[in-house]
């Protein structure tokens, strides 16, 4: 293809991700709108603690054990089609999760939701490396996209703030059908139909590599039996290995192993999960914190993350000049240690976060940091294969995200658990039926204060916002710790950019 023809059918690409990303933004909206709307769904469904965690857990823990197997999916049979198939099935999910009657239905359908994300995904950010064959052009696609993601994931709680206080939380999900239907329309109109692959998709090794994800996604998200965590554990162990010698024993391979051995490549799988785990985890407790300690409404509450919304925009903006710069691994690194100042501020304690400047100044750097460590890790995944293996290399990627979704809400809501519950002091002369209740969770607390006298009232929601605290401080150390760890890893085994 001459310069001049490639030009414009750059051109003409552009305009394809505003249907690439009105998928990937509802897909990444749907990990977090119900952290606000939560509170709500808590007092109609009323869902024990264990099922409050799944609720939100099951979406993206559905989706990371099917990425795999659909990014590859469309690189045989055809991208637009599996994209297609996956916005039909995630509105019909939604309009599912809109009218559940009670808790197993709304779990059903929320699957249900994630598998349609994780038909989207993958073939969204392989089409970019279809799309886009320079690196120059990908990168700013890369950034559009890895833009709109990480919006996504923080405007969830903002939109679930507005539609909860309006309609209630069963509204959450009845703004992704209409977007949908459009989506749908103007995909098979604009976006080019390509051909077959040819290479052969293995189902066994795609049944293989769904088993063990899901088997290790469960384990760590399993809020239940250790016994049961551990046998989830290993199983799932035991399918990825057999997955990954079958990927050496096949020619050709449903996931190229080599690729792990690239520059970069591994780096940027850690960086996407690390990232995914906080974002979403602590989402869901910065969400929990502003509405049960600081009394704020749903709306006023999901306001404060708008610094966090602009500065992923602002870094989205900006990363692809830094990368043609300073390369992929510096530009990571940055993110890293941006993400890990940022998050001392919540790991100070209520000084700091009853503070607006310095929330203030934490939000604004964990967008910021964010944004460029999810672009950089990105672009090192698309870059580091051909356009025909695109799905394998986007569905790792979405792997990475879907389970740090996933992982960030289990591991980091069962530790602000553990921690509420250890340091919530019930006061003397409360029932026992309304303490146990009030250790269920800093909402429980709401609802269990509310049968007491003003006095006992008074002294259980105190006890409660003290312990919320606590849980939001000892998590942020722990996810800033983590951080401050990928950057003197970075640093200690920088690598070549790519």
């Amino acid at each position: 293809m001459t310069t001049a023809r490639a030009e414009r059918a750059v051109i003409r690409a552009w305009p394809l991700l505003a249907v690439l990303g009105a998928g990937l933004f509802l897909v990444a909206v749907d990990a977090t709108v119900l952290h606000v709307a939560l509170p709500d769904l808590v007092r109609q469904l009323r869902p024990g603690a264990a099922a409050q965690v799944w609720i939100v857990a099951i979406y993206p823990l559905t989706a990371a054990p099917l990425l795999l197997p659909f990014g590859t999916l469309g690189d045989r049979y055809g991208r637009r089609r599996v994209l297609v198939s996956g916005y039909v099935v995630f509105g019909v999910a939604s309009l599912g999760c809109a009218f559940a009657a009670n808790v197993p239905v709304l779990l059903g359908f929320r699957a249900l939701l994630g598998c349609g994300g994780a038909m989207i995904m993958p073939v969204t950010m392989s089409l970019l490396r279809e799309l886009f064959p320079e690196q120059r052009h990908r990168r700013t696609a890369i950034a559009v996209c890895s833009g709109i993601a990480g919006t996504g994931s923080v405007f969830g709680p903002i939109l679930g703030g507005v539609l909860v206080e309006a309609w209630g939380w069963r509204a959450t999900f009845l703004l992704n059908p209409p977007v949908i239907l459009a989506a749908v329309v103007l995909a098979l109109r604009w976006l080019p139909r390509n051909p077959p692959g040819r290479r052969p998709w293995d189902a066994l090794s795609a049944a293989l590599a769904a088993g063990g994800v899901l088997g290790i996604a469960f384990a760590v998200g399993q809020p239940g039996s250790w016994t049961t965590a551990a046998v989830s554990g290993v199983t799932g162990c035991v399918l990825i290995g057999l997955f990954l010698r079958r990927q050496r024993r096949t020619d050709p391979p449903l996931l190229d192993l080599t690729l792990f051995r690239r520059p970069g490549v591994r780096a940027a799988v850690g960086g996407v999960l690390l990232v995914m785990s906080t974002l979403v985890g602590l989402g869901l407790l910065f969400a929990q914190y502003l509405q049960v300690v600081l009394g704020l409404s749903p709306t006023a509450a999901a306001s404060r993350l708008l610094l966090v919304l602009g500065a992923s925009a602002v870094g989205s903006v900006v990363a692809p000049s830094l990368l043609g710069r300073f390369g992929n691994t510096r530009v990571r690194t940055a993110g890293f240690a941006v993400t890990a100042v940022s998050l001392v501020v919540p790991a100070a304690g209520s000084a700091a976060l009853t503070s607006p400047m310095l929330l203030g100044i934490g939000m604004t750097g964990l967008g910021l940091g964010m944004a460029l460590a999810l672009t950089s890790s990105t672009d090192t995944l698309l870059s580091a294969t051909s356009a025909d293996q695109a799905g394998g290399a986007a569905a790792v990627e979405k792997t990475g995200y879907e389970l740090g979704a996933g992982f960030g809400t289990t591991v980091f809501g069962s530790l602000a658990a553990a921690v509420y519950a250890g340091h919530l002091a019930v006061p003397p002369g409360v029932p026992e039926p309304a303490r146990v209740l009030a250790l269920s969770g800093p909402a429980q607390a709401e609802a269990a204060a509310a049968g007491l006298t003003s006095r006992l009232a008074g002294e259980v929601l105190d006890a409660a916002r003290i312990a919320c605290t606590t849980g939001l401080q000892v998590s942020a150390g722990v996810a800033c710790g983590l951080f401050v760890l990928a950057v003197l890893f970075s640093g200690a085994f920088r690598q070549r950019a790519v």
